[in-house]
């Protein structure tokens, strides 16, 4: 089976919002196009959070009229910067939203299990127990090909912005990851032998990591990318980098994984 992985659009309530030199709004309107001009079929779409920047009400009708255009069926996690009721209310049509925004399904015959990694410290994440119990439960050695989406990475990414915070004006940052990684990771190891892969969204950058035989990688950003080099203390905008999204196709044996960027509209 094969699916799209998209990460960190940032629609915006202002339509003409521009962050990094660019607009989310421009940029996922492009990326809808090109998922709907893909020369081969996807079973459907996987949005890793932060679909929108402010969390308002606005920002997900402007992201839903977008996202409705897709051929393609699309499941959510919501980020650092989501409204987990207005997501589900708006773009799932759900009138009574969930507290924590998990889900699972299976297609294809492969199992995936989404996990709402929101924490109170922003913008690192964090797991409750019960989602972590649930977790270990999932991944028993024997069972079905298993994927399992977060929006916070769960494993350090050898940058120390991303992996230990940062120091702005406003004082001391959180670190990027999930707080509670350790954890995450001795839960999924036992499944090693049929676990796909663990995706993420969050840093703005692809990202592919392999720790105790898991295979850990994020999206690029739908919108714009950040610079995430091992000596790099502070958060960057890459600006010329392009947007982009990435192909995931799983089978009984293995997973592969294309990157595909956006062309910037004039």
């Amino acid at each position: 089976m094969r699916f799209v992985h998209v990460s960190d659009t940032h629609v915006a309530s202002d339509p003409a919002f521009s962050n990094y030199g660019h607009r989310p709004l421009d940029s996922l309107a492009a990326l809808v196009d090109a998922v709907n001009a893909l020369a081969f079929p996807v079973d459907f779409v996987l949005h890793t959070g932060d679909v929108v920047e402010d969390g308002s009400e606005k920002a997900y009708r402007q992201a839903a009229a977008e996202l409705s255009r897709l051929r393609f069926p699309v499941h959510y996690l919501a980020g650092n910067h989501d409204d987990a009721d207005l997501l589900q209310r708006v773009l799932l049509d759900r009138p009574a939203p969930l507290a924590r925004l998990d889900h699972s399904f299976r297609e294809g015959g492969v199992e995936f299990l989404l996990l709402d990694s929101r924490g109170p410290r922003d913008p690192e994440g964090t797991l409750l127990e019960e989602q972590l119990a649930a977790l270990r439960r999932k991944c028993a050695p024997e069972g079905p090909p298993l994927v399992i989406a977060i929006h916070h990475p769960p494993v350090p990414l050898d940058t120390p912005w991303l992996d230990r915070g940062w120091e702005d004006a406003a004082g001391r940052a959180p670190s990027m990851l999930l707080d509670r990684g350790r954890e995450f990771r001795d839960a999924v190891a036992p499944a090693r032998a049929r676990l796909r892969g663990v995706f993420f969204g969050h840093v703005h950058r692809s990202f592919q990591v392999l720790e105790q035989g898991v295979l850990y990688a994020s999206a690029p950003s739908a919108f714009a990318q950040l610079l995430a080099w091992p000596s790099q203390d502070h958060p960057q905008a890459a600006e010329s980098e392009p947007a982009g999204f990435s192909v995931v196709t799983v089978t009984d044996t293995g997973t592969t994984i294309r990157q595909h960027a956006l062309p910037r509209r004039a």
